[in-house]
């Protein structure tokens, strides 16, 4: 897929009359390799504030070997998020399937040349979503893989959905535990990118353990970096361990695809935004508490 990203986020700053307020652009360490990571936060007023107490308050993440895609990749996430707050509690919500999953699951941005290069992403997050859930809750299998990180374990997931799906573990320096999760075409590439995701879980923990006081670390409210804690400690990875002894209780069929199509409006100037998405198996990714793996 040709990316267009210097060509159509030319004009996405606010200074040049678009919603991106302003991106930093920082460094994330993935087990002795250096990408550069970048943050961008929209201008106030387009998408509701969350708590955040361990990850950044930015709309959109990126990460990459290249300083440039880093800052774009972000762009595109603060511009989902953006899609999101605007359509999930309107009168269009239905039309995306955010009546029955009224989460972000599925969305995806790309400034390219055809509307549905976005598709591919989309519809790979959601074979993550709904195969990391139906695994938790104890419908498909998983097997377990050591990695060519050193110390970090894998659990290739037997998705119904198609793709591989992957959740990668390892213990941290100072003893936390440490995850991350993604969807591919092939193994190797859900590691790399699950892997990612665990440096990121991995960067926030420490920054936060490392709080001059307990008394000065802010107690995380979003019911993600709950999770983030709760699978870090010792109580929690035993909770994931015990997961990964059970044996499922019987494969889940094919899921009904509740949306497959781009989501038009503002944001359609700078990307094309689409959502693919499966009909959840329950609400536990949800409402089921710290205890629900679901980061």
């Amino acid at each position: 897929m040709l990316s267009l990203a210097a060509f159509r986020y030319r004009n996405v700053l606010t200074a040049t009359g678009g919603p991106v307020e302003r991106i930093e652009v920082g460094s994330l360490n993935v087990r002795g390799r250096s990408l550069f990571l970048a943050n961008a936060w929209l201008k106030p007023g387009l998408v509701r504030p969350r708590p955040a107490a361990l990850f950044s308050d930015a709309a959109g993440t990126g990460t990459h070997e290249t300083a440039g895609v880093a800052r774009h990749k972000a762009v595109s996430e603060a511009l989902e998020r953006w899609a999101f707050h605007t359509v999930v509690r309107s009168e269009r919500a239905a039309e995306f399937g955010f009546d029955i999953d009224p989460s972000s699951t599925g969305m995806s941005a790309f400034p390219g040349v055809r509307r549905r290069n976005s598709r591919h992403t989309s519809l790979l997050e959601a074979v993550e979503r709904f195969s990391l859930c139906a695994w938790w809750e104890g419908h498909i299998g998983g097997r377990h893989f050591e990695t060519d990180w050193p110390g970090v374990s894998a659990i290739a997931i037997d998705s119904p959905v198609g793709g591989v799906t992957v959740v990668v573990y390892a213990r941290s320096e100072w003893g936390d535990y440490v995850y991350g999760h993604a969807a591919e075409e092939s193994f190797g590439a859900a590691c790399e990118h699950a892997v990612v995701e665990l440096a990121r879980h991995e960067s926030v923990l420490r920054a936060w353990r490392l709080r001059s006081a307990a008394w000065d670390r802010p107690q995380p409210t979003h019911i993600f970096e709950q999770r983030c804690l709760f699978f870090a400690s010792e109580e929690g990875h035993e909770v994931f361990q015990q997961r990964l002894r059970q044996k499922p209780a019987g494969r889940t069929v094919g899921p009904e695809v509740i949306c497959d199509r781009e989501i038009p409006g503002p944001w359609t100037e700078y990307a094309s935004i689409w959502r693919f998405v499966f009909r959840p198996l329950s609400d536990g990714y949800r409402c089921g508490g710290e205890r629900y793996f679901f980061l």
